[in-house]
């Protein structure tokens, strides 16, 4: 018996033993995942009443891709005048060290000028000059907008719609007008000078004489005087972006006449905006917004469609000094008015076509093959070489390449090789070629009939 107890007494607490062992395993579980449970709803508390993560997009790289085409719209600053800004008016800058094309601005200059990236066609608002648009090419592939050949950005410090901090940084950098010319500061005028507080002055026209073009007619401070052979008798077909260029001669109804101006020729028209333009002779009177001084006619046969204006209300065309590139036009040709086509060599840019006169003749890559794609405003920019149907056609231009295409207004444009030809309004003398290159769609014209340069 006492064996047996003995070995009894042993084994109840073995089993005891085991039996506490146990509950406190599943104890300890239980805590586990007590814990487990409490830690879960303090994360989950904890994120429900944290500030939720911010969702602006970090400011895009230069090598970004462009998510959305670039926006081009003219802003009014106080003080600058009207300038280039986005889609959301900040402003845009170019950097006087670029070159037409071409920009100079390397990988850390990006960083504190961000590029005005696109894809190809920007989209432009009202008074932005659809032939300075183009593009640039950047080291990493990305295309630059380009106004007037020069590239344009943002700066980094301008922080809102208006600012114009970048203005004139380094004497390098500056604010853009709609003329793709530099802006630089002025005095903000005064609330005084507002010109619309003055009193209307009627304008005086007088006769002046110029020594290459004879009499010509001039307002009362000698400022040369013009017509636009697109007008019609007492109509001004001269919208708002060429009244831009071309500021009509306003009148209320009694202009002051000088000395030698026929008075039965003056008269006026109706502008879209309401206000009066002189006639003379049926035709509205312009100036040029290029004319600085009295005696300036660098309007005259702009375009082969503006002239200075005689006592006469003729168009006044200035003579003919360099015959050079001139080809004679036989007597019926030049009875029936028609045009002449002619080779040129251009010093950088070899054999161009050009009119009688030397001017600059270009192609409009955007057109079809006997289909010009080139209408209102555009036209008034990119004046058509207009022809009755036989243009006369001097040494080197190839008759089987020249033919014609009907515009919308009916008139017939010269083209070459099926591509309608153009004039360019910037150009005023012969040998200018400033169109070249133009929004990355004009060019000059080879004699094969090709894009020179494209």
């Amino acid at each position: 018996m006492n064996t047996q107890y003995q070995i009894s007494s042993i084994k109840k607490p073995v089993w005891l033993v085991s039996l506490l062992i146990m509950t406190a395993l599943v104890l300890a579980a239980c805590q586990s995942k007590s814990s487990s449970y409490n830690a879960q709803a303090a994360v989950s508390q904890a994120t429900a009443t944290s500030a939720p993560a911010p969702t602006t997009a970090p400011k895009a790289s230069a090598t970004a891709a462009v998510s959305a085409e670039a926006v081009i719209n003219v802003a009014m600053d106080p003080k600058l005048g009207n300038i280039l800004v986005d889609s959301k008016g900040m402003t845009l800058y170019i950097f006087t060290k670029d070159t037409p094309g071409k920009s100079n601005c390397d990988a850390a200059c990006l960083a504190k000028w961000p590029p005005l990236l696109t894809e190809g066609s920007p989209k432009l608002g009202t008074g932005v000059d659809a032939a300075l648009v183009g593009s640039a090419m950047l080291a990493d592939g990305s295309k630059i907008v380009t106004y007037n050949g020069m590239p344009l950005y943002y700066w980094i410090k301008d922080t809102k719609p208006g600012d114009t901090t970048g203005q004139d940084v380094g004497g390098v950098w500056y604010v853009v007008s709609p003329k793709g010319e530099k802006v630089e500061a002025a005095e903000e005028a005064s609330p005084t000078s507002t010109p619309a507080a003055a009193a209307f002055v009627e304008p005086t026209i007088n006769v002046a004489t110029d020594p290459k073009l004879g009499s010509i007619l001039v307002d009362g401070k000698g400022m040369t005087l013009y017509m636009f052979t697109k007008d019609e008798p007492n109509k001004s077909n001269c919208n708002a972006d060429c009244l831009a260029k071309w500021p009509p001669l306003l009148t209320q109804g009694s202009p002051v006449l000088g000395a030698g101006v026929d008075d039965s020729k003056i008269g006026s028209a109706m502008l879209a905006d309401g206000t009066k333009i002189v006639t003379y002779n049926g035709m509205p009177l312009y100036y040029w917004v290029k004319d600085m001084k009295p005696g300036d006619t660098t309007g005259e046969g702009v375009g082969s469609v503006w002239y200075v204006v005689s006592p006469d209300g003729k168009k006044v065309e200035e003579p003919g000094e360099d015959k050079g590139t001139e080809t004679p036009v036989p007597a019926a040709a030049a009875a029936a008015g028609e045009v002449t086509l002619n080779v040129y060599t251009d010093p950088k840019l070899g054999q161009i076509l050009v009119d009688g006169k030397g001017m600059t003749l270009y192609m409009y890559t955007v057109d079809g093959p006997n289909q010009s794609n080139c209408t209102g405003d555009c036209l008034v920019k990119w004046p058509p070489f207009l022809t009755k149907g036989k243009p006369v056609l001097g040494t080197g231009v190839d008759d089987s390449k020249v033919g014609t295409a009907k515009l919308a207004d009916g008139t017939l444009i010269v083209t070459y090789n099926g591509m309608p030809l153009y004039y360019w309004f910037k150009d005023t003398k012969p040998g200018d070629t400033l169109g070249q290159g133009v929004g990355s769609v004009w060019y000059v014209v080879n004699p094969d009939g090709e894009a020179v340069g494209r």
